[in-house]
């Protein structure tokens, strides 16, 4: 559930925040791309130090301190509005990638640990599966919430018919129009955004609930062995 949880909010996050990026703030598809890098670059030093942790504290502590932290981050980021400055962005981007990177390792070992060497194959499949669905359901699910919420929330007033109504189907469209089309169209999707990112940390808070209730205490992350390593290549063949 954690690893599911975990990909929900990060495609989700991921599909909705390069649309507030562009069509919110202006930003070229490289220079949203790289304005997301920090995320990246919090994950991965914290991926690598999870271990060390986990042998400290142990898995359910680190695992529900890393959705927690998710939660926060997705917080922080669902204030951010028309005219925010980067940097607020940034205090989300920051905890998001470190709580992906502290959650993600000693959810994907509990995943595979629960089952004996001879059946690795089948814990990596799940593992995979769990991302591959999270994923789908992040970018469906906030998607449809961000959508949602944007048509409920576009006002046009003296605006001809047609043009509101393409406006409400389409984000692109609306910014495309230009004026006070535009304006309102990024108003109103700045509210989508709102939501489904607030929906996205409140998946990540249950995820942390469900761990911490249902994943050892004194779990830890266990180091490959030889013979793990040969249970693996006999269950992929």
């Amino acid at each position: 559930m954690s690893i599911l949880i975990q990909f929900f909010a990060f495609f989700g996050f991921t599909f909705v925040s390069l649309q507030y990026l562009q069509g919110v703030r202006g930003y070229s598809p490289l220079l949203a791309a790289l304005a997301v890098l920090p995320l990246t670059a919090a994950m991965m030093p914290a991926s690598r130090g999870t271990s060390a942790l986990v042998s400290r504290f142990g898995a359910r502590a680190v695992c529900v301190t890393g959705l927690l932290l998710v939660a926060a981050g997705l917080a922080i980021i669902s204030r951010v509005g028309t005219g925010t400055p980067y940097w607020l962005l940034l205090a989300g981007l920051i905890p998001l990638g470190i709580g992906m990177g502290a959650a993600m390792t000693p959810a994907t070992a509990a995943i595979t640990e629960a089952l004996p060497p001879a059946q690795q194959g089948v814990g990596s499949a799940l593992n995979d599966l769990s991302r591959e669905v999270g994923g789908a359901l992040g970018t469906a699910v906030l998607g449809s919430v961000v959508t949602a919420v944007y048509r409920s929330s576009l006002r046009l007033p003296g605006v001809p018919a047609p043009l509101a109504h393409q406006a409400q189907q389409s984000f692109a469209i609306a910014i495309h129009a230009g004026g006070p089309v535009g304006s309102h169209a990024r108003a109103a999707f700045v509210d989508g955004i709102h939501a489904g990112l607030l929906y996205a940390a409140a998946a990540a808070v249950l995820a942390a609930i469900a761990v911490a209730t249902l994943l050892s205490r004194d779990a830890k992350i266990r180091q490959p062995r030889s013979a793990d390593i040969l249970g693996l290549d006999r269950a992929a063949v």
